[in-house]
């Protein structure tokens, strides 16, 4: 709940208002309860000036705005039919998290009578979407991501009252320092339950896509199917159902499960349990190897022109533009090292353009000539290759992703978890020093971490913290 005292405004944006990303997130699970817990920290969004700024009438288009300072709040009064705009400047050479919080407070109590919203607009009048925006009976909160420039924010009372009651607009650019989440388990099956479990965005998740947790060939084109879907990614042994994976399914109220790979992959026996145990619709996607899998599951994605084209024989380069890809509604298709496999050689005219992930190590130029329009992504290894397609395809750099590069279930699990953050891999140990040069020359916020300290020690989150030392 916000309150008031004097002439500052102290706006306490808890999960319930401002979604996260906010404060450190952990969703911990003991060995002994087998039970998560999530630690959420609040953020105090402090407007510290000494008095507030009344808005000047006219203020009612863009041209008209009145201008407003960073960190400071306005009050103003929304007449017949009437819409108040502020602009403000955001400057420096680096992108930051902003906040803006719309309310109305009478003798120091909240008045829920309006209908308060807002809406952001960036300099060519274009609206900006926030990564989280509420409005409720108290008022309407966002949380942006903003590049230097000049902003504009509408204010407006949608039930239009008229009633003479002043409004507040406080605004504040967060302070830097590093937000760490860790979405982990006491295995594989866990994280990627808790992952799912976290994303209150799938809750509840009519869909939810099911790959195995012991290898990764058949789950390496998943992350789009599962973006379309709007699922989540779980995983399963191959004869059995974890116990964890079945209580997630209950928790997201999934109605259609859709297995990836044969039942070499996952059995019969499992898919028969979701059926006839769990009352589940399950659909298979799969074929005689891991390259015909992937084009089956192409086949279920929107029409594309556009196809990333991924080394089938291991992990890391597919998962690195797997949030990429699904957020693009590009299918990742496999490839050999020197040789096209016909499945995958029969789609590619459907495909004006495609990107190769990946050196030569593991897609030939042979391979790389015939393909359409190819554009090649690639670093000197797994972790430069990573931080490659972060940068090819301008993704988020305020909030990333981050998972082991020796293993792919975490990567797998957390591929959908954001689909505009880079999944960037990552040592066991610390951050490869080009990736942590990136966060430096971006001063990125957000870091969520996919997996234990077995797979991704404290050594890295000691790395990301001395960024800001």
């Amino acid at each position: 709940m916000w309150k008031v005292t004097g002439m500052a405004a102290t706006l306490l944006l808890s999960a319930g208002l401002l979604m996260n990303p906010v404060g450190e997130v952990s969703a911990e699970v003991g060995e002994d309860s087998k039970r998560s817990t999530i630690h959420t920290d609040r953020v105090s969004l402090e407007a510290s000036t000494v008095e507030d700024y009344e808005e000047v009438e006219p203020n009612d288009s863009i041209d008209a705005a009145n201008s407003m300072e960073q960190n400071r709040w306005a009050q103003g009064y929304l007449t017949d039919e009437d819409e108040d705009y502020f602009t403000f400047e955001i400057d420096g050479d680096h992108r930051v998290e902003f906040h803006l919080a719309l309310y109305s407070i009478v003798d120091g109590a909240y008045s829920t009578e309006m209908d308060l919203d807002a809406e952001l607009y960036d300099a060519d009048g274009k609206v900006v979407a926030g990564y989280s925006e509420y409005n409720n009976e108290y008022g309407y909160s966002g949380g942006f991501f903003l590049d230097p420039g000049i902003y504009y924010v509408k204010v407006m009372d949608e039930a239009n009252l008229d009633n003479g009651v002043p409004y507040t607009l406080a605004s504040e650019v967060a302070a830097k320092y590093p937000r760490i989440t860790r979405y982990w388990g006491v295995d594989r099956y866990w994280t990627a339950a808790n992952i799912a479990r976290q994303d209150s965005s799938r809750i509840p998740s009519k869909n939810v896509v099911l790959a195995t947790g012991q290898d990764f060939p058949d789950a390496l084109a998943g992350a789009p199917l599962a973006e379309h879907l709007d699922a989540p990614i779980l995983l399963t042994r191959k004869e059995k159902l974890p116990d964890i994976t079945e209580q997630t399914l209950s928790t997201l109220d999934a109605e259609h499960v859709t297995i990836l790979g044969g039942t070499g992959a996952v059995s019969e026996d499992v898919e028969d349990y979701i059926k006839d145990e769990l009352n589940l619709d399950v659909e298979r996607i799969s074929g005689k190897n891991r390259y015909e899998t992937s084009v089956a599951i192409a086949e279920h994605l929107s029409a594309s022109d556009e196809a990333v084209v991924a080394y089938g024989g291991n992990f890391p380069d597919a998962l690195s533009i797997a949030p990429a890809a699904a957020g693009k509604a590009m299918p990742i298709l496999l490839t050999k090292k020197e040789s096209i496999p016909a499945a995958t050689e029969n789609v590619l005219d459907n495909y004006d353009q495609t990107y190769v992930v990946g050196g030569t190590g593991v897609v030939s130029d042979k391979v790389y000539r015939q393909l359409p329009n190819a554009d090649r992504i690639s670093g000197k290894d797994r972790y430069a290759t990573s931080l490659a397609v972060a940068k090819y395809f301008d993704m988020e750099t305020q909030s990333v992703g981050l998972a082991t590069g020796s293993n792919f279930a975490d990567a797998l699990a957390g591929s959908v978890h954001g689909v505009k953050e880079p999944l960037l891999l990552t040592p066991k140990s610390k951050l490869d020093e080009e990736v942590k040069q990136y966060f430096i020359d971006h001063q990125t916020t957000y870091f969520q971490i996919f997996g234990g300290d077995a797979a991704v020690d404290e050594g890295v989150e000691e790395d990301i913290k001395s960024i800001y030392e």
